[in-house]
């Protein structure tokens, strides 16, 4: 019975495998078999296809630039600067709707001259990539500084002709009374003495370098050679650049009469530099009196004929003349006077130009 059974089940396992043989149906598979897919077809790779390019569209070309830069001027349009001082432009900005900024590019046309009074202009040009231009002024006035008026009793009282011999016990007389005044000095090898008058507090101005009226006014280039080197050992000595002037024996002088017109050109084109010239409207006449007492009554006696006193003395040098300052100090400070030094912004003396 047992073999029976095995027999039957080895025929029938024989019958199913040739049944899969001949319908290429994989053993084991009692399925449809009709959508199987082939060996052939199962190892065939899957098929790709590149991504559609999205198309990149054409940009609007920008219309032609016809728009300048815009030009900015920083500060005023109009600028005063106070002639022998420093001038600084005030600055600008330049800005471009397409190229930015351009303040770097732009260019200035003009000069200053802070040493001669006028009027100047200074035009600034900036242009763009497409040449665009734009363009500002400025108009800079270079001017004698405003006259600054003091209230109330004032002397201005100046010394020509130093340094001397009186040099020191000057300062220390000036210095026990708390008072100011001006120096205008001549050349002189003791430089040192300038230095001191500065840092006592005093105004430092030029005379001259040679007091000689054949070589000071022999013609206009010797005055100037002349001003400019008294100018220049005042600065090698102090560090100051003073403006301040007197003409030797004044600019109502007629010694220079040697040179006929020099006084007209020279009183105009030392104002023309910059310059402030400086006379004065009492005169101590201590080159005119040795008498102590004249010298003090004339001060005195003329000071209080004038707002503006601009007193003349020549204290450095002479021992009469000098022995009247203190007394001069005294009475100015008991009749309420207050004795200051010069600036460029003082009322200033100017006499009446005779050659």
């Amino acid at each position: 019975m047992k073999r029976k059974i095995l027999f039957l089940t080895m025929v029938i396992g024989s019958l199913c495998l040739s049944a899969c043989g001949q319908k290429d149906i994989p053993a084991g598979n009692t399925g449809d078999v009709s959508a199987a897919p082939s060996v052939t077809e199962a190892l065939k790779p899957t098929e790709t296809h590149a991504p559609t390019a999205t198309p990149v569209p054409t940009p609007t070309p920008l219309p032609p630039d016809t728009t300048a830069p815009e030009l900015t001027l920083l500060g005023e349009s109009a600028v005063k600067v106070i002639a022998r001082s420093e001038f600084e432009d005030p600055g600008f900005t330049a800005t471009d709707d397409r190229d930015g900024d351009l303040t770097s590019s732009v260019q200035i046309e003009g000069e200053v001259d802070v040493n001669w009074c006028g009027s100047y202009t200074l035009t600034y040009t900036v242009s763009d990539a497409a040449g665009n231009t734009a363009t500002a002024e400025r108009t800079v006035e270079v001017a004698q500084p405003e006259t600054v008026y003091p209230e109330g009793k004032v002397i201005y009282l100046t010394f020509d002709d130093g340094p001397g011999l009186y040099t020191e016990e000057l300062l220390e007389l000036l210095d026990k009374y708390g008072v100011k005044v001006t120096f205008f000095v001549c050349g002189n090898k003791n430089t040192e003495l300038y230095r001191k008058i500065v840092e006592a507090g005093h105004t430092i101005g030029a005379h001259c370098y040679v007091h000689d009226y054949g070589v000071v006014y022999k013609s206009d280039e010797a005055y100037f050679e002349d001003l400019n080197k008294i100018l220049d050992l005042i600065y090698e000595s102090t560090g100051v650049r003073t403006t301040l002037i007197r003409f030797p024996g004044g600019a109502s002088n007629k010694v220079s009469m040697i040179c006929p017109g020099i006084m007209t050109r020279i009183t105009e084109k030392v104002t023309n530099m910059g310059y402030q010239y400086v006379d004065w409207n009492v005169s101590a006449e201590d080159s005119v009196t040795r008498d102590t007492a004249e010298i003090l009554n004339y001060m005195v006696k003329d000071t209080p004929k004038w707002t503006y006193p601009i007193v003349l003395q020549h204290p450095e040098g002479r021992s009469f003349s000098f022995a009247a300052v203190e007394d001069y100090i005294k009475w100015g400070l008991d009749n309420g006077y207050t004795f200051l030094p010069l600036t460029p912004e003082s009322p200033l003396e100017q006499h009446r130009v005779k050659n």
